[in-house]
């Protein structure tokens, strides 16, 4: 699943104001740490038209449709009762999950814009073209997520594979945010040493070091993100629970001949 569910979870809210969330790549699989859990995200998953397909390092492609029936490449296979309850407790527990990161991607967004609105704005004014920047690109970013799991009013949709390539959630999304905060912090100096010479010219009084007012940004954001980071804690406990569950759910799965492949999620709780 590659980057898809941090992504979600943290986006530019987790990665550019410092929150609880790191990334990191270890022989191709994807481990996301957090107060509430770590994460190991592997493969590829897609769940539309209320049929769950997963793709194994096997390169097989197993397919669960809403009645609980399973088709690896295509053919049908044969469930006992006890198999049948199984694969139904893992498609259900991914239905239900999907929700739940669009949650956490809104807090998240929500948590974002305030620090633009609020602070960066205060800072650089309210004509900010950098306030602009980061915020339209937050909105873009969740209107994108949005669309793409609602996009069938009778079925949820996530697709990892369309998350990367149409999205561009791929496997250099780090190093894209990475660069979207360089830039928006290189705009930010320069809008502000624009102020300060204005101010000098003007003879408006001496210019606060930017250092200075960095810092004081910085305590206005955390002030400004005191308790609301509550709400988005309690809605990643929440989602890491539901990815616990998958991931006992999948071990499950794997007893049943054929599906033994099935292994996207691995998680280990830290609460």
């Amino acid at each position: 699943m590659k980057k898809i569910i941090v992504t979600s979870i943290s986006l530019v809210a987790l990665s550019a104001f410092n929150a609880n969330v790191q990334a990191d790549t270890i022989a191709g699989k994807h481990i996301y740490h957090s107060d509430q859990c770590e994460i190991n995200l592997e493969g590829e998953l897609r769940f539309a038209d209320k049929a769950l397909t997963v793709k194994t390092d096997a390169k097989d492609s197993i397919k669960i449709t809403a009645d609980y029936r399973v088709f690896i490449n295509d053919q049908a296979q044969s469930l006992s009762d006890q198999e049948t309850q199984w694969v139904k407790e893992y498609y259900d527990s991914i239905e239900q999950a999907i929700p739940q990161v669009m949650t956490v991607a809104a807090e998240g967004i929500q948590i974002a814009n305030i620090a633009v609105t609020e602070v960066l704005r205060g800072f650089l004014g309210d004509e900010s073209r950098v306030a602009t920047q980061l915020e339209t690109k937050l909105n873009d970013l969740h209107t994108q997520l949005k669309e793409h799991v609602y996009q069938n009013p009778d079925s949820l949709t996530f697709d990892t594979e369309a998350l990367e390539t149409d999205l561009a959630f791929g496997a250099d999304f780090d190093a894209e945010v990475d660069q979207i905060v360089s830039d928006i912090m290189d705009n930010a100096m320069g809008e502000f040493l624009v102020q300060m010479g204005r101010s000098m010219l003007s003879g408006d009084g001496s210019a606060e070091p930017f250092e200075q007012r960095m810092e004081r940004m910085g305590d206005e954001i955390e002030a400004k993100m005191e308790g609301k980071t509550d709400q988005i804690e309690v809605e990643a406990k929440k989602l890491c629970d539901m990815l616990t569950t998958i991931d006992a759910s999948e071990s499950k799965v794997q007893q049943i001949m054929g599906l033994s492949g099935v292994d996207i999620v691995t998680t280990n709780n830290n609460a």
